[in-house]
């Protein structure tokens, strides 16, 4: 799937992103995920918070596939 960002009318703050993955974190194994991810985040829709999840299965897929270079990062001498 590839989700269009762009298309996604729901603009996300960095809390909200922040309540979404540890919602996900700590509820993963419930059946009801979304029903409680939307409680969680009352202003978005059960639709807006698919299109979050999807674009977070894509994300991952890019970096296990190596799409994403990991950062380089600078190594610090003692």
């Amino acid at each position: 799937m590839n989700t269009d960002r762009t298309c996604n009318n729901s603009f996300w703050t960095k809390e909200e992103d922040k309540i979404f993955g540890n919602t996900l974190a700590t509820k993963e194994d419930n059946n009801n995920l979304l029903e409680e991810m939307a409680k969680a985040l009352p202003g978005k829709s059960v639709d807006d918070i698919k299109d979050q999840y999807n674009i977070l299965i894509e994300d991952i897929n890019a970096i296990k596939s190596r799409y994403v270079p990991l950062p380089n990062y600078l190594e610090i001498q003692n």
